[in-house]
C-alpha cells in the first residue's frame, strides 16, 4: 500500500513538472506573421512531383513511355 502511494506521488510530481512546458510540437509550426507574409500557390500549377507522379500513372496504365520534355513545361 505504501508503495502504491510512493508510486502515485511521484508519477504525479513528475508530471507537474512537465505541465509549464511548452508542447513540442510547437516547436514544428511556422509563426503566424511569416505564414501570413507567403504569397499563397496557385493550386491550378501542376508541381514536378505532381507531373512525375502522373507521368508513372499513365506508363503504368498504358504501358507508354512518358515524353521527359512534358515534364519541364511551365503550366
Amino acid at each position: 500500500m505504501l508503495l502504491r502511494a510512493g508510486a502515485v506521488i511521484l508519477a504525479g510530481a513528475l508530471l507537474t513538472g512537465c505541465a509549464n512546458n511548452t508542447p513540442l510540437s510547437s516547436g514544428f509550426a511556422p509563426p503566424a506573421q511569416a505564414a501570413a507574409a507567403e504569397p499563397e500557390r496557385d493550386p491550378s500549377k501542376k508541381t514536378l512531383a505532381s507531373k512525375v507522379l502522373s507521368a508513372i500513372a499513365l506508363e503504368r496504365v498504358t504501358g507508354r513511355k512518358p515524353d521527359p520534355a512534358r515534364l519541364t513545361e511551365l503550366n
